[in-house]
């Protein structure tokens, strides 16, 4: 990973979109943050998480959480 690419992605909803799989995809982000409207259920989180796990090709890839407003 170069050093130009160290930076933090955001999806749009519960599942990725094909759009964002191919950005992913090509473009590894260091890392990801999850927002409420990316989180219905504990499965659902895990499974979107390995995904984009799965896409950066790191299992170790972090994945944030936005936690503004919450409890």
């Amino acid at each position: 990973m170069s050093e130009s690419k160290a930076w933090i992605a955001g999806t749009s909803g519960l599942k990725l979109t094909p759009d964002e799989i191919a950005f992913f995809r090509d473009e590894r982000p260091w890392g990801f943050i999850l927002f409420a409207r990316n989180v219905s259920e504990a499965a659902q989180v895990e499974d979107l998480t390995a995904h984009l796990r799965d896409l950066v090709r790191r299992d170790e890839a972090p994945v944030l959480i936005d936690q503004e407003g919450g409890r």
